[in-house]
């Protein structure tokens, strides 16, 4: 398993528990991810995942498609 946080950045931010539901709901849907936790407190998703179904580029781009701008992730 690999677990990345991705921050994000820009004028589209995690605004409250209801972006947080969003995100993690969108992002279970990917084949792979096994957890994902998302704070708006600090603008991270967290996210565990196997790295032989799904990867951080895959679940950077579901991020970008929801309309969250992504910075650099980090292990």
């Amino acid at each position: 398993m690999n677990t990345q946080t991705f921050i994000v950045t820009g004028d589209n931010q995690i605004h409250c528990t209801s972006c947080e539901a969003r995100i993690s709901r969108a992002l279970k849907r990917i084949s792979g991810v096994v957890a994902v936790t998302a704070r708006s407190q600090t603008q991270e998703v967290r996210v565990m995942f196997n790295p032989r179904q799904t990867s951080a580029d895959a679940i950077r781009a579901r991020l970008e498609a929801l309309g969250y701008r992504v910075g650099p992730h980090t292990s």
